[in-house]
């Protein structure tokens, strides 16, 4: 249920829904979601471009309902934020109505909860929880569940139960909050400003999400990834002005009269980051204003900055003596060669595909275009390399997580400070397309960890690693992990027999596990249908709709493409 409550129109959606969701697209045909009370009934939810008139919405408070049946149906209520809820505001007195803040935040409950009567006119309820939203949009999840109780005092108005007082935000279940609400990435730049780089939140379906998803946008990224990670075009002094204005799939934004004064460099940034973070809420029109006048953009200052993904979505193989695309083994040209005489264990293609780190017995090797080969670091250890957008080869001991170094093409290290737990055993390490964020996924006495931390450069040389998001990973024995696309991972791990693949959204909650045997390598590209795996005897399998299928393509090396 849960990939298919995600699905969007956008292409991270689309191409989520084709590969990685395939197994649970099988177990969705029988699954239905089941209303929280059972005197509300609520239809499906249907976004249409901000306009919410095709939303089966909850019904208002019963006539002479009890304490219970009041607070049941207002939390039913709440799955709807249609005209800022109002509906679920119905159940409240007319001062709490004003006084409650629905959006601060989105408790979501992983067991039925029922209120309790503590006295008076009270009701206490207590849920179990290990995720949450706050107002920003920021999905948060625990490794384990915790309780949260909550008060709730209520009085009569005109002879029927009112809630009078309640605590800020709502509470959803698992169900009701993959139905009620999306995710919506934000986008913001790399320092450099060359590629786009997704910020993934979670808001409520409706009429209101524009708002939230602009105003998210000029608070800027997320906690892990600001002090420099990722840049925003939005000076500080601009501020949102009157509320979005969705029409027939566009939209006009505007913001206070500090937007006007930009130059024109800045305006046409703050207008891309506006038009791909607003793509996915169905608009494909921005227009900017500031204080109500119109914001106009010299055309020559359209930009084309784009996403970051591998270039070539064929399997990238090391078959016998030759390294290239399968499964004609379309060659690299003289880095073919270059690679495929390193008889290495692992490597990695930069984005240009000029450069590769082979990972060999001696160390880690960086073979240029002309086939020449380099040894960057001959530490002993070393796990499989990677490649940053700035041709930094990342190296790491697998006996010490917190021993990165990035070397330059001239050979030069760059120990990096990293925020990663140290004496931990590590098994992978892979920078992000656009070069901002870390993926590793390591194993600690206290089990496996999959992290992502944003990069932080000085100049251009990555220096250390920001505070590390670590993902839900499961207890599996940890494998590898890559990344799929720029708002998702993937992690293989073992347990007995049966080794498993899980995907997960960076900022959002784990995908459906599929499985395969003896995997040995899980290497991304393009998207989650160029994921693919490398067994222990060189079979290479692609996800399809019956599970992980050979391809038919005998490899040693499954490599990585930036």
């Amino acid at each position: 249920m849960t990939e298919l409550a995600r699905s969007r129109r956008s292409w991270l959606r689309r191409a989520r829904m084709t590969a990685l969701a395939a197994i649970a697209v099988i177990l969705l045909a029988g699954c239905v979601g089941i209303p929280a009370s059972g005197g509300v009934n609520v239809g499906p939810i249907v976004k249409s471009g901000g306009d919410s008139s095709h939303v089966d919405l909850p019904l208002g408070p019963p006539r002479n309902a009890s304490k219970n049946e009041i607070f049941t149906d207002f939390l039913q209520a709440a799955t709807s934020s249609d005209q800022d809820y109002r509906i679920a505001k119905e159940f409240l007195t007319a001062k709490a109505a004003r006084s409650w803040d629905p959006t601060k935040s989105a408790l979501i409950r992983e067991k039925p909860a029922n209120p309790q009567d503590i006295g008076g006119n009270d009701l206490s309820y207590t849920v179990s929880t290990k995720a949450s939203v706050d107002a920003l949009g920021v999905y948060t999840e625990q490794a384990t569940d915790s309780n949260q109780t909550l008060d709730y005092s209520f009085t009569k108005v005109g002879g029927q139960w009112r809630i009078s007082q309640l605590p800020n935000g709502i509470v959803l279940s698992r169900d009701n909050f993959e139905n009620s609400f999306s995710e919506y990435p934000l986008y913001f730049f790399d320092p450099d400003f060359r590629y786009l780089v997704p910020d993934v939140r979670f808001f409520p379906n409706g009429s209101g999400v524009a708002d939230r998803i602009v105003n998210a946008l000029l608070s800027g990224p997320s906690a892990w990834l600001q002090g420099g990670v990722v840049a925003t075009a939005f000076p500080a002094n601009v501020k949102v002005g009157s509320p979005v204005v969705v029409k027939n799939a566009s939209a006009r934004v505007d913001f206070s009269s500090t937007a006007a004064s930009a130059g024109n460099l800045v305006r046409a940034r703050m207008l891309r980051q506006l038009q791909e973070s607003l793509q996915d809420a169905f608009i494909t029109n921005v227009s900017m204003t500031a204080h109500g006048a119109p914001v106009s953009f010299p055309d020559s200052q359209q930009l084309t900055t784009t996403t970051a993904a591998a270039a070539n979505s064929a399997p990238l193989i090391l078959a016998g003596k030759q390294f290239g695309y399968s499964p004609r083994m379309e060659s690299l040209g003289p880095i073919s060669a270059g690679v495929a005489a390193l008889r290495g264990s692992a490597a990695t293609l930069d984005h240009a595909g000029t450069n590769a780190a082979v990972l060999t017995q001696k160390g880690v090797y960086l073979v240029a275009a002309t086939g020449s080969a380099k040894l960057l670091d001959s530490r002993p250890g070393l796990i499989a390399p990677s490649i940053d957008a700035s041709g930094f080869v990342w190296t790491v001991p697998a006996s010490d997580a917190s021993a990165i170094d990035a070397t330059s093409a001239d050979g030069v290290a760059h120990p990096i400070a990293s925020t990663i737990p140290g004496r931990s055993t590590i098994v992978s390490l892979d920078v992000s397309h656009d070069g901002t964020r870390l993926l590793a996924y390591i194993a600690t006495s206290s089990g496996p960890q999959l992290i992502v931390a944003g990069i932080l450069r000085r100049a251009g040389v990555p220096t250390s690693l920001g505070p590390p998001l670590e993902l839900p990973v499961s207890s599996a024995e940890p494998i590898d992990a890559t990344w799929v696309d720029p708002t998702t991972v993937a992690a293989l791990g073992s347990s007995g027999d049966e080794d498993t693949v899980i995907s997960y959204v960076i900022g959002g909650s784990p995908g459906d596990p599929s499985t395969t045997q003896d995997a040995v390598r899980l290497v991304g590209g393009v998207d989650s249908e160029s994921l693919r795996i490398l067994t222990s005897n060189g079979q290479v399998q692609e996800l399809r709709a019956s599970g992980w299928q050979d391809i038919r393509v005998g490899a040693s090396i499954l490599a990585t493409q930036q």
